[in-house]
């Protein structure tokens, strides 16, 4: 069973608010699709005045393995540039290396926090 199944309701509704949807395990990005992947995370993209926004959650990626026993919950704007980096970045972690069920206990305050987040930053905020 998913760690996510008494949450994705809500993430949906939260996508929905910003007018995409969800991702779940990186559907149609990976060949052998997301069971090939060996974990499970959640995507939230959208764009707004030429940023691209996201909310992620995901395992934490240590240096030789997954450790689902770990998670993180963090709101990710960028804007692709033609020079230097290539990439203009502002992200803020909301959880960092937490067991899920903190990340399940605060969804709902968690998504606020992450929608005020991303839905003030102007493009002056990007750091390259």
């Amino acid at each position: 069973m998913s760690v996510f199944t008494q949450i994705d309701e809500r993430l949906q509704q939260f996508a929905a608010a910003q007018h995409t949807v969800l991702t779940r395990d990186r559907e149609n990005h990976w060949p052998g699709g997301p069971g090939h992947l060996g974990f499970e995370e959640r995507r939230i993209d959208w764009q707004q005045d030429g940023c691209n926004l996201a909310v992620i959650i995901q395992p934490d990626f240590g240096k030789m393995a997954v450790d689902s026993s770990q998670w993180h919950f963090y709101a990710l704007a960028w804007q692709n540039v033609a020079t230097g980096s290539g990439r203009r970045v502002a992200k803020r972690h909301l959880v960092n290396g937490r067991p899920f069920s903190e990340i399940k206990a605060r969804i709902e305050e968690l998504l606020i926090e992450a929608g005020s987040y991303l839905h003030g930053l102007q493009a002056r905020d990007l750091r390259p």
